[in-house]
Order: structure tokens, then C-alpha cells, then sequence
């Protein structure tokens, strides 16, 4: 197994396990969320530990990043006003940009996370790689 993809796999299990984290303090999040988080930290575990199934889990979660993200871009011009009143605005950016500015992270953090995780496949875990 590569350091990239140990690395993917510490990633997934701290975003996971930030949001479980922040669950059991009782910030109020859909239980999607939670139940995605728990997919990532059990994921990065088992990957870590060198399970094939860990590895299909955080392929398939970082392809499901990259797809969200890009819905979240495509919807960003058309967040209705009450979504925008609520929302904060970080370094002086407005609204869409900071929600424009976070679909674009995720798209490019599903995108890398994939990218790597399929240039090592479990089938080459049990030979050397450089």
C-alpha cells in the first residue's frame, strides 16, 4: 500500500471522525451526515488495517464528494434568500462565494482522494511499490 493512500485514509478518518465528534456534542446535523461520517471512519479504519472493503468504502465516498460538489456549484446561483441571510460570510466574501468557494474544495478533495485511492488497488498491496 502507498503513503498516498495512507494518507487519503488519515484524511477520511479525521473529516469522519471531526463529524462524529461534533454529533455527540449536540450540534443539530441530519442524520445522513452522521451515518456518512461513520462510513468514513469505519472506511479509513479498515483501510488502514489493509481491507479491500475499506477501500471500495473511500473510493465510493470520494466519488460521492467529487459528484456533490459539483451539484452544490451548479446550485449556488440559485440559493433562495432566506438561505442566504443565514449564512455566514468568511473573509469578507459574500454568501455564494464562500458556498461556491466550498463546492469547489470538495470537488477538488473527491477528485484527488479518487485519483489516488484507484492508482492503488488492493490487487497491489501484497507487492512492492515505489
Amino acid at each position: 500500500m502507498k503513503l498516498t493512500t495512507r494518507l487519503i485514509a488519515l484524511l477520511w478518518l479525521g473529516i469522519g471522525s471531526l463529524t462524529l465528534f461534533q454529533a455527540f456534542q449536540g450540534v443539530q446535523m441530519p442524520l445522513s451526515l452522521k451515518f456518512f461520517a461513520t462510513l468514513q471512519v469505519l472506511g479509513a479504519l479498515a483501510l488502514l488495517g489493509g481491507l479491500a472493503f475499506g477501500y471500495a468504502i473511500l473510493i465510493t465516498m470520494s466519488a460521492f464528494t467529487m459528484v456533490t460538489g459539483i451539484f452544490a456549484l451548479i446550485a449556488v446561483p440559485f440559493m433562495p434568500a432566506e438561505v442566504l441571510e443565514r449564512a455566514p460570510s468568511v473573509l469578507g466574501l459574500p454568501p455564494r462565494g464562500v458556498m461556491a468557494g466550498m463546492a469547489l474544495g470538495a470537488i477538488v478533495l473527491g477528485r484527488l482522494c479518487w485519483l489516488g485511492l484507484r492508482r492503488d488497488p488492493p490487487e497491489r498491496w501484497g507487492r512492492a511499490t515505489e
